[in-house]
């Protein structure tokens, strides 16, 4: 459950409700007060996670109306305080493993293609890749004033653990290829942005990392790595001697600003203890 830190007032969950009923607007009322009891320890995740789904499971054409649902949970992810994060895993975790329901006699113009509303949680993945996952943040954050940064590196990094958390728990379809791309990105190109790629690259290894280093053991192709950086690194396949390379790169990076040190001592003492403990 949530832990007794300061979180949403009640304010947030009100502000994510449809005005007026106009769902495409909003999530429905039901939603967001599911989600604010299962936030102030009224509810487990198993039972939050039928009160939360009962609209959509309950309505017409379920299929139409899964986005509200993710958009508040999407919103929940990264705008709860960070210590919430795995509270709200737990939450996803148990949508989707929940009894899908019997759509006879429904609409199914709009159900997901896998015929499951549940399961996987289809759709979630793509919403939070539209909302998140923006090809021009470096260009962004060049507009944005210094005072703004530490708040922007924040939110970078808690986005990459989020994303770490939710393939370690194999929720919403999130691939581990992303965590590939962000490891790379920070270590392969000369114009990476260090205290903001380095710690998020770090989460990764912290969170995902036996799983990143198993897909080095089993030299997996990853679409992530076929893009043309700056080390000469562009081989689709994950290997032993990227991550040394990776390891590498860390130890050169500990030197540079207090945020990046830091970041790179973990991640460095990181990925030595997970290749020390496979040998």
């Amino acid at each position: 459950m949530f832990p007794d830190l300061t979180g949403p007032s009640e304010a947030w969950f009100k502000e994510h409700i449809a005005p007026d009923g106009v769902e495409e607007d909003g999530c429905h009322p039901d939603e967001a007060k599911a989600l604010e009891d299962y936030y102030h320890h009224e509810t487990e995740a198993s039972a939050a996670a039928k009160a939360i789904t009962r609209p959509i499971d309950r309505s017409d054409n379920p299929g139409a109306h899964l986005y509200r649902l993710w958009n508040l949970l999407i919103d929940a992810l990264v705008q709860f305080p960070e210590s919430h994060v795995p509270a709200l895993i737990q939450l996803l975790d148990a949508i989707q493993k929940l009894p899908e329901p019997d759509l006879t006699g429904r609409r199914t113009l709009e159900t997901p293609i896998e015929g499951c509303l549940w399961r996987g949680l289809p759709g979630f993945g793509h919403m939070w890749a539209d909302e998140h996952k923006l090809d021009d943040w470096r260009r962004t954050l060049a507009a944005e004033k210094s005072a703004s940064r530490a708040a922007l590196r924040s939110r970078h990094v808690r986005k990459a653990e989020i994303e770490a958390r939710l393939v370690v728990a194999e929720i919403g379809g999130i691939p581990l290829h992303w965590g590939y791309d962000c490891i790379a990105d920070a270590l392969e190109r000369r114009d990476a942005v260090l205290d903001f790629e380095v710690p998020a690259a770090t989460r990764w290894i912290a969170i995902a990392g036996d799983r990143l280093y198993t897909g080095a053991v089993n030299r997996i192709e990853s679409w992530a790595l076929e893009r043309r950086r700056d080390w000469g690194k562009e081989a689709a396949v994950m290997s032993l001697d990227r991550w040394l390379f990776w390891e590498e790169r860390m130890g050169e990076l500990q030197e540079q600003t207090k945020e990046v040190g830091r970041a790179t001592e973990t991640a460095d003492r990181v990925m030595k203890q997970i290749r020390s403990g496979s040998d």
